[in-house]
């Protein structure tokens, strides 16, 4: 039947990439404009299945195409050391052999060590990196450093956002890009040692245009030898919702439901849809539930009732609360990526399936009360 062209694995660059062309672009506009440009300093942010893996590595592709070296962590205990040993690796091809003379003691102590003077101990991580990246300068680059799954518990966190303060100060050629859930940039906003990263730029990653999200299947499917009806693209790109996660998983076996045939159908569609909402709940929303408190449980469920939208004041006289808890528990959920506005003193389900999912597992209580 052919190779499946569509990636629901976590992190797998999609062969096709809907809606953040514009982002990237920025990105690399940021870079190629020099320091002090704010593109380089750059949080994305956004619930399980949004897509900010994929961003991560799309853009690290793009830079790495333009010459600068690209290196890729997750927020972890050794994230400084990975840092570190991927730029030499990666940026191996840029070192002349009048550079790697001045780099001595590599291998013990990583950049920076001077030939004439060899320390007895091993230099701080911020003297290794301004090390490497007056090389990489002086050959006419920079790093770009992109972080997934930011957390502030961990103190090379910490240490890497506090470091980039002052490259950015010496005016280095070098980017900050990272990606995390809601909670856990909004922790790292609120760490006080580090406040400078709330004002990096933001970019809260929502659901994708219908329109974009059609393009992007149809590519994806005629690139691989294939069709789609016109009835089943509509139907496979309403489904996902413009959810990243969703484009990847309803396309994946919509593909395999196709089997044998040279078009997709909307038959196939909506055979895939059943099977993707049962991947969906598993992989993305029941984590998301499990994160979120009783209380902004509580504000979820009083939305159930309503056909469309939900206003502020039905979900107060429903839970019985004032005005500045219902205030709470809204922005929380709007950080969450859950709910989002819907007009003055409305809001509505952002996460698709997600009214879904509470309607199967608490619908019948909802309606006993």
């Amino acid at each position: 039947m052919g190779i499946n062209p569509f990636t629901p694995a976590f992190g797998s660059m999609p062969r096709y990439m809907a809606g953040r062309n514009e982002i990237i672009d920025n990105i690399r506009k940021g870079i190629q404009n020099g320091p002090g440009d704010p593109n380089r300093a750059t949080i994305f942010i956004g619930s399980r299945g949004s897509g900010k893996t994929v961003l991560l590595s799309g853009i690290s592709s793009a830079v790495s195409e333009d010459g600068w070296v690209a290196v890729n962590v997750s927020a972890n205990d050794g994230m400084l050391e990975s840092i570190v040993e991927q730029a030499k690796l990666n940026a191996s091809h840029l070192l002349p052999k009048q550079a790697a003379k001045r780099i001595a003691g590599i291998q013990a102590f990583g950049f920076g060590v001077s030939i004439e003077s060899v320390p007895t101990e091993a230099p701080s991580w911020r003297v290794r990196m301004s090390n490497l990246l007056d090389v990489l300068g002086e050959n006419g680059t920079g790093l770009l450093i992109s972080v997934d799954e930011v957390d502030v518990k961990f103190q090379d966190m910490v240490t890497l956002v506090s470091v980039f303060q002052h490259f950015i100060r010496e005016r280095r050629e070098v980017a900050l890009i990272m990606a995390g859930l809601p909670g856990k940039v909004l922790q790292l906003f609120q760490h006080d040692s580090i406040s400078f990263i709330r004002r990096a730029f933001q970019h809260h990653l929502g659901s994708i245009g219908i329109q974009e999200v059609k393009l992007a299947m149809r590519k994806t499917i005629e690139s691989s030898g294939r069709d789609i009806s016109s009835d089943a693209l509509d139907a496979a790109a309403h489904s996902t919702g413009g959810f990243p996660f969703l484009i990847q998983l309803i396309g994946y076996y919509a593909w395999q439901q196709s089997e044998g045939k040279k078009k997709i159908t909307a038959a196939d569609v909506s055979q895939a849809a059943v099977v993707a909402e049962e991947k969906m709940d598993q992989m993305i929303i029941d984590n998301t539930v499990k994160e979120i408190s009783d209380g902004d449980m509580s504000f979820l469920l009083a939305m159930l009732p309503d056909e469309g939208e939900s206003s502020i004041a039905d979900i107060r006289q429903r839970l019985s609360i004032s005005s500045a808890s219902a205030a709470q528990y809204r922005l929380r959920l709007i950080k969450f990526g859950v709910i989002e506005p819907y007009g003055r003193g409305k809001v509505q389900f952002q996460m698709p399936l997600l009214k879904k999912y509470l309607l199967k597992r608490y619908g019948a209580e909802i309606s006993r009360d």
